[in-house]
């Protein structure tokens, strides 16, 4: 190919060649400027939407970090790029060789200076931009570096390169220390004004460079010369807001050919009007996240975007052609008719261990095939990528672990499809708790979970289920109001399936109650006892008044009166006046007229235990007996039977014990496990280990207000456990707990989808 330097006949070669570095320059500060500014402002715009809202954190902080770091971005920006040009410039000028790697990519480094969300933000910005793209800048990229003397640029050392772009961008926020949740949303609202942008920058930057002689005769190699799809139409908003159309407008995934960073369209699809769902700000985060992942997972996982034929590990074959979502929703409708199970019999991991997003894609691959789809393996769009893969790591999430067996796996699985295509056609199911698919995934979830089966109502529930999901896999085509219909019949079946425990909750909370207030009272009443009877030597008899039939006098004031009143205190002043008469026998002094039997508090006693009036009258004698033989120094009987009874004595309470932490004289927790535990409220549920290593959810019914010690039934309304919130952090640590991180299963699984979307990008 022929390859002449660029030539001017007005000025020199090196001056030719500066004079072209500046008017690159100028093309992309010209384009690029005001196309970040655009964004700055969409930004600003999306950001008080939120204020107004009554969002004090993403929306109202943000909003202030934003104004007064605005200007200085931009200016930041621009400096960046001028640097840039600068550095190739000068070493173009001085060695004859470019500039790649010289000082100023050090300076763009995100892998020291930014986060991992940051980095994957400027790859996805960068790949989905150039999805569009990539012919004329394969072009451009080529004669850049003829320009800057150099083989080939490297993506950060290139400035018509988008990831050069958005380094230089992701650079000048570093600078202006802003939260990782706003440098995310001015990603994605760069991204789309990026992606208006290139499309004019690389036609005048390559029209520049051709006139000038650099590579003139170059055109797109076949494998990026593709033809611009057509973006999938999205529908419009229902108008029901002029605020919120203008928010859903200035919201980037609601344009055409929104790129794969975008937020998730607002909008139902085939005009469907619904009522607008509230975007909830911590799922909006938490799924800006999770998108800025994704591919650094698909890349540890052995994935791309291509559906097919497996390789090793779960990775596909070489990419093929790309699928527009109309094609990609005729494939999942035919194998949501086909009813293949995506899960097989054995597990939910898939043949050869591998995810269900694999099995996914294998499984799409052929039913592309049958449907004619040339090609082993194809490509799936941005969007379209990125909600088959969210959906179906949220389902590798939800079905892991214990607490479902393989049956219940097969059940839940078989709505993988399904939700696959809602999310396909409409993206709000992680943004919005409201959203059909969600709710009904939520609630077939809350019927499986814990239910074996082993009782008649709990099959009768699970047959509702299956009902359930197969209305969903026949009649679910286009609109996603048929997961709302089937969600309120369900919660509806099981609400008053519930009703059927209710009362057994009620009763078993009543009961503990009861046995806490009596428990409480007990110990009142036993250390009451004992802190008047101190050291003293009690004879038999008088020791076994007081733990009998004194001991339940107290009790029985403690719960009618309470320990607080006037009954409780005459019963404690009889117990001293008791013990004073006492002291005074054994000196020697009875009786003594200045310190009688106190008559009317021990017949009131008495009278508690069970003795009539005669026989109260003949205990209260056989007291007096006692102590005139003690001051007379005789021996004292061991009992007697006018003061023995058929009352249940009351024995000491020792503090609960729990089974799986017996023994432990140290409790082992983490002090933030406590606090979680801690701030637990009357129907929260958590996941509580069974008998057979298996995760039953267990809910909070009843905290004592004595104790402060939970009580968790299962959803039968029995109990499973009693324990304070120290025992319970021990059985965290021991993994006989497990904490929800959701209110919800799908909010559950987004906080472990996060989790295990870091965890794998940490290992890369």
């Amino acid at each position: 190919m022929n390859i002449r330097p660029p030539t001017d006949s007005r000025f020199g070669a090196g001056t030719a060649t500066h004079s072209l570095f500046d008017a690159l320059q100028k093309h992309v500060l010209d384009r690029i400027t005001p196309a970040l500014d655009a964004a700055l402002g969409d930004a600003d715009d999306y950001l008080f939407d939120l204020s107004q809202k009554g969002d004090e954190d993403l929306g109202l902080g943000a909003l202030r970090e934003m104004r007064r770091a605005r200007a200085q971005i931009v200016q930041g920006f621009r400096s960046q790029v001028t640097a840039r040009f600068t550095v190739l410039a000068t070493c173009r000028a001085m060695t004859g060789e470019g500039g790649a790697g010289s000082g100023l990519d050090a300076g763009l480094s995100l892998l020291s200076d930014q986060d991992l969300e940051q980095q994957l933000a400027v790859e996805q910005l960068a790949a989905a931009v150039l999805r569009t793209h990539g012919p004329a800048f394969e072009i451009a990229s080529k004669r850049m570096a003829v320009v800057a003397g150099s083989a080939k640029l490297e993506r950060r050392d290139d400035p018509l390169d988008p990831v050069f772009l958005a380094s230089a961008m992701g650079h000048a926020m570093v600078d202006q220390n802003l939260s990782d949740e706003l440098r995310i949303i001015m990603f994605k609202f760069f991204e789309r004004e990026l992606d208006s942008a290139l499309g004019d920058l690389y036609e005048r930057c390559n029209a520049l460079m051709a006139s000038a002689g650099i590579l003139p005769e170059l055109k797109a190699s076949a494998a990026t010369a593709q033809p611009r799809r057509a973006p999938p139409q999205q529908a419009q908003p229902h108008p029901t807001d002029s605020n919120q159309v203008e928010a859903l407008q200035r919201d980037p995934a609601t344009q055409a050919g929104a790129p794969q960073m975008g937020m998730p369209q607002m909008g139902m699809p085939g005009g469907a009007v619904q009522a607008p769902m509230q975007v909830n700000v911590a799922d909006q985060a938490m799924f800006a996240n999770m998108l800025g992942q994704l591919q650094g997972w698909r890349v540890a996982m052995g994935l791309n975007t291509g559906v097919g034929t497996a390789g090793p590990m779960g990775g596909m074959a070489a990419p093929g052609p790309t699928l527009g979502t109309n094609d990609l929703l005729s494939i999942l409708s035919l194998m949501q008719r086909d009813a293949a199970p995506i899960l097989p019999e054995s597990g939910h991991g898939g043949d050869a261990g591998l995810s269900i997003a694999a099995q996914l894609r294998k499984h799409m691959g052929q039913s592309a095939r049958k449907l004619g789809v040339a090609g082993d393996n194809v490509n799936l769009d941005g969007l379209d990528g990125d909600a088959v893969d969210l959906v179906a790591l949220l389902f590798d999430v939800l079905l892991d672990g214990p607490q479902y067996d393989t049956r219940i796996r097969q059940k839940i699985g078989r709505m993988l499809v399904p939700c696959v295509k809602a999310a396909v056609k409409d993206r709000r199911m992680f943004l919005m708790k409201e959203h059909p698919a969600r709710k009904l995934l939520n609630t077939v979830a809350e019927a499986c979970e814990g239910n074996r089966g082993e009782e008649p109502q709990e099959r009768e529930l699970l047959d509702h289920v299956d009902h359930t999901i197969d209305r969903l896999v026949a009649e679910f085509n286009e609109d996603v109001a048929i997961f709302e219909t089937l969600e309120q019949e369900l919660r509806s079946f099981m609400a008053q399936h519930r009703k059927r425990f209710e009362l057994v909750e009620r009763r078993t909370t009543e009961a503990q109650w009861g046995r806490e207030r009596l428990d409480s009272a007990r110990e009142t009443a036993l250390r009451d006892i004992e802190s008047r009877r101190g050291e003293r030597d009690l004879p038999p008899v008088i020791a076994d008044f007081l733990s009998r039939h004194t001991a339940h006098h107290l009790v029985q004031v403690a719960l009618r009166d309470g320990v607080d009143s006037v009954r409780y205190d005459r019963a404690l002043t009889t117990v001293d006046g008791l013990l004073a008469a006492l002291d005074r026998a054994a000196a020697g002094r009875w009786p003594d007229p200045a310190c009688p039997l106190p008559e009317a508090g021990l017949l009131e006693i008495l009278s508690s235990a069970g003795f009539t009036d005669a026989a109260a009258h003949a205990a209260h004698d056989a007291l007096n007996e006692l102590l005139a033989r003690m001051a007379a120094g005789q021996a004292v009987p061991e009992a007697d039977a006018r003061i023995a009874t058929q009352v249940v004595p009351v024995e000491q309470v020792a503090p609960p014990k729990l089974e799986v932490v017996a023994d432990n004289a140290h409790l082992d927790f983490d002090a933030g496990v406590l606090d979680r535990i801690k701030a637990l409220k009357v129907g929260d549920w958590l996941q509580l280990a069974t008998a057979d290593q298996r995760f039953a959810p267990a809910k909070v019914s009843w905290i004592s207000p004595i104790s402060a010690r939970l009580l968790l039934v299962n959803r039968r309304g029995i109990r499973v456990l009693v324990a304070s919130a120290q025992e319970l952090a021990a059985m965290v640590a021991l993994d006989k707990i497990r904490l929800r991180e959701g209110q919800t299963a799908f909010d559950d699984a987004m906080h472990q989808m996060v989790d295990r979307l870091q965890s794998v990008n940490a290992e890369r």
